[in-house]
């Protein structure tokens, strides 16, 4: 899984191309960490390019929430695809994320 990072203010954008899965969670999970210590505490996960999360992937997405959370910040969604709104909604969580259509939507939902 590729992923492409913009840190701007205390907002990062992640947008994720390829799978969240079992696999790519530990780089998701370095990158949400990572972002979060250089005082990002606004995650937006841009999922348009990620065509397939598994129970890991939705597990690092609450966990990236969690962390924000306790920092004073957030997770919105950006550009859901599909089969990543349907894996949440069955899940219940898709409530817990604010979604949006465009990145500027998602910085302004954060504040900026």
């Amino acid at each position: 899984m590729d992923m492409d990072i913009r840190e701007r203010g205390n907002t990062c954008t992640i947008k994720l191309k390829g799978r969240l899965v079992r696999e790519a969670v530990g780089e998701f999970e370095g990158a949400c960490q990572s972002a979060l210590a250089n005082g990002c505490v606004f995650l937006i996960l841009d999922l348009e390019d990620s065509p397939q999360i598994d129970s890991s992937g939705i597990g690092s997405i609450v966990n990236a929430l969690k962390m924000s959370t306790k920092l004073g910040g957030g997770v919105k969604l950006l550009n859901l695809s599909p089969f990543a709104e349907k894996a949440l909604k069955m899940c219940g969580l898709l409530g817990l994320f604010g979604v949006y259509q465009t990145e500027e939507e998602a910085i302004s939902a954060c504040g900026g």
